[in-house]
């Protein structure tokens, strides 16, 4: 018996008390669901303590599986591994061979080894010394136990061993569908996406809903949603709403300064009325505290205001240098950058409000028919989009 597995921790899950077990089984459905959809199909996955252990038919298709794992929310840190027999001549015999299986290009080592299996002929102290001692004599490698340039890492089990050296780190966080679905407001620029990211790993299914005014941008959204769906267990439900009719009903507001403060308010009226049709939990917007006038405290509290759901920000505490890092590691970055001309630029006013006040902006809001404008909206100039289905219609 010498096969390859994968061996996946899932670290912050194992926390969950008598919850645990529905996050797990939600990890293990998402991981499945990401292998479907890259044409994997031959595997198996059982759950061992706090870790899971996937097995193929083909050992050499396990490297391709490892590499979408780091698409999968939940998971700490994965390893290729090889499965032994429970056997204490087959354990030596394999590091008699490691360079079969791993390439020496290092020069310190150690052995990390624990036993579930007390009954296993030697204790965990006395193989580290033996192994190690091999592996010294066999290569002239030298053992540092405090910060080795290599860790092997042995568990020994009741049936079989497992024996892995390379760890790859996890995205963490939570299963995507864990906790709850959200409506996010996705713009078009840089934080938008990353917002959307952040709940991912926070266990929230995402779905898109996107204003526009042009039909000329709508392709960058869709390849924003794109590229995100592998971390959403591919979902890619976008909702195009054209807001058009709205913008007469805007310019006809006296008080310019206040014009985009009441265009962010409809974004919202609109979102959560869409939200309630989806049965989603709460909506999302990409916004940083005092990144720009509209997302001053005061601002953002007029705006929400008029929410009907919990309005999630998970970006409200970054910087701009932090949201940019964050889009050029999950690659969203570029397509941000291409030109798009968004609905809030259009009402920008020279001099924008920092404070608005609740009463000001409830009070022009009268001089407009807003709720008229909002219901022909919602019936007439909403799109619904599956991106694996119908980007040929854009």
């Amino acid at each position: 018996m010498n096969n390859h597995c994968l061996i996946v921790r899932y670290g912050e899950l194992f926390l969950k008390g008598k919850n645990r077990n529905v996050f797990i089984q939600k990890l293990v459905a998402n991981i499945i669901l990401t292998f479907q959809k890259n044409n994997l199909f031959n595997f198996k996955i059982k759950k061992l303590h706090d870790q899971l252990i996937i097995t193929n038919h083909n050992d050499n298709e396990l490297p391709k599986m490892a590499s979408f794992l780091n698409q999968v929310f939940g998971i700490s840190a994965f390893y290729l591994a090889y499965q032994l027999k429970n056997d204490l001549e087959e354990l030596y015999n394999f590091v008699e061979k490691i360079n079969d299986y791993c390439q020496i290009n290092f020069n310190t080592f150690k052995f990390d080894i624990r036993r579930s299996d007390k009954n296993f002929p030697k204790n965990s102290l006395t193989l580290q010394k033996e192994l190690g001692g091999i592996v010294v004599r066999k290569w002239g490698l030298k053992v540092n136990l405090n910060q080795p340039q290599k860790i092997f890492y042995i568990r020994i089990y009741q049936n079989f061993i497992l024996f892995f050296a390379d760890k790859m780190k996890g995205l963490g966080g939570l299963p995507v569908g864990s906790s709850g679905k959200v409506l996010l407001l996705l713009s078009g620029g840089i934080d938008s996406p990353v917002a959307a990211y952040q709940l991912m790993k926070r266990g929230c299914e995402i779905v898109y809903c996107h204003f526009y005014h042009q039909k000329e941008g709508q392709k960058k959204i869709l390849m924003l949603g794109e590229k995100l769906s592998p971390y959403n267990n591919y979902v890619q439900d976008i909702y195009l709403i054209n807001i058009k009719p709205l913008f007469t009903e805007i310019s006809h507001i006296s008080q310019n300064k206040y014009r985009l403060i009441i265009l962010k308010r409809m974004f919202i009226r609109l979102a959560c009325s869409l939200a309630q049709e989806l049965k989603t939990d709460a909506i999302a917007t990409g916004d940083s505290l005092s990144q720009v006038a509209s997302q001053t405290l005061e601002s953002l509290a007029v705006i929400q205001q008029v929410s009907s759901l919990i309005v999630l920000c998970p970006l409200i505490s970054w910087d701009k240098k932090e949201i940019i890092a964050a889009a050029e590691s999950i690659e969203t970055y570029g397509f941000s950058l291409q030109k798009y001309e968004d609905c809030c630029s259009l009402f920008e006013p020279k001099n924008p409000i920092t404070k608005p006040k609740k009463e000001v902006v409830e009070k022009l809001e009268k001089e407009i028919f807003w709720s008229e404008v909002l219901e022909g909206i919602r019936k007439n100039s909403q799109r619904y989009f599956q991106l694996d289905k119908d980007k040929s219609k854009i």
